[in-house]
């Protein structure tokens, strides 16, 4: 859990000191109930595990995430985008039900290579179909959650029985970067749309700067024409006058 108990604990010092307050109001959760949150996660992974016959839980792993995801649930159902978070998760448990089959739970190096793919895979996959950070989050930690205990009872069955475990074998810091993962994904779709619509907006700008050089144009011309025009008039008129003094006078 050390990997996710370090970025937990980034977060928790910006927090406590202010720096990412405006991040996270921004994505409409309290820099208070945030720091909270991290407070928990961080303080559950480093309580015993609970035994309850063959049964096996850890709080860090699966008791707080479960907590946090209820909270981020209802936020992200508050601003209207339950339906997409909960999409999200059932994609989030296919990533990591299928790394841990492949990955499966025979050594560090398994472990490891479980919780970085289905962190990275899981966050930018939660990010792509949530729509909305906070639903990407909630939907890392339910994600997670339901896939491990999934793939947990898939390994078992196959094995013929054993102690089942839930929220072990990497899924904790597989969330914490997934979450990481999920918001830094969001901010980087957001600053491309950001940076397409800037792009669009001088473009913009330029065609109708463009146009309005060539209307001042076509205006010139027009009344450099007119003016031609005029001359051209009273030249004639200059001319019938003569024409007239000539012939037709006393």
């Amino acid at each position: 859990m050390t990997t996710g108990i370090v970025i937990l604990g980034i977060t928790a010092v910006l927090l406590f000191f202010g720096a990412a307050e405006r991040y996270f109001d921004r994505l409409g959760m309290t820099s208070w109930l945030t720091f909270l949150i991290v407070l928990a996660l961080i303080i559950g992974a480093v309580m015993p595990e609970v035994h309850v016959g063959a049964l096996v839980m850890t709080v860090g792993g699966f008791g707080v995430p479960l907590v946090a995801f209820i909270i981020l649930l209802a936020v992200a159902g508050k601003d209207g985008n339950m339906l997409r978070s909960l999409l999200a998760l059932v994609v989030v448990a296919a990533v990591a039900v299928s790394f841990r089959m492949i990955t499966g739970l025979g050594s560090t190096g398994a472990v490891v290579a479980f919780f970085l793919l289905t962190g990275f895979v899981g966050g930018a996959a939660a990010a792509g179909v949530a729509g909305d950070r906070i639903g990407a989050v909630a939907a890392i930690f339910g994600g997670c959650i339901a896939g491990d205990a999934i793939s947990m009872a898939v390994i078992r069955s196959a094995e013929g029985g054993g102690i089942f475990t839930v929220g072990g074998y990497g899924i904790f810091n597989a969330m914490i970067i997934g979450a990481a993962a999920a918001l830094l994904t969001a901010e980087a779709v957001e600053a491309v749309r950001r940076a397409a619509e800037n792009r669009r907006i001088a473009a913009d700008r330029l065609t109708a700067e463009a146009a309005e050089d060539v209307d001042v144009k076509e205006a010139e011309a027009a009344e450099d024409l007119k003016e031609e025009e005029l001359m051209r008039d009273s030249d004639a008129a200059e001319n019938n006058e003569d024409n007239n003094d000539l012939y037709g006078g006393d």
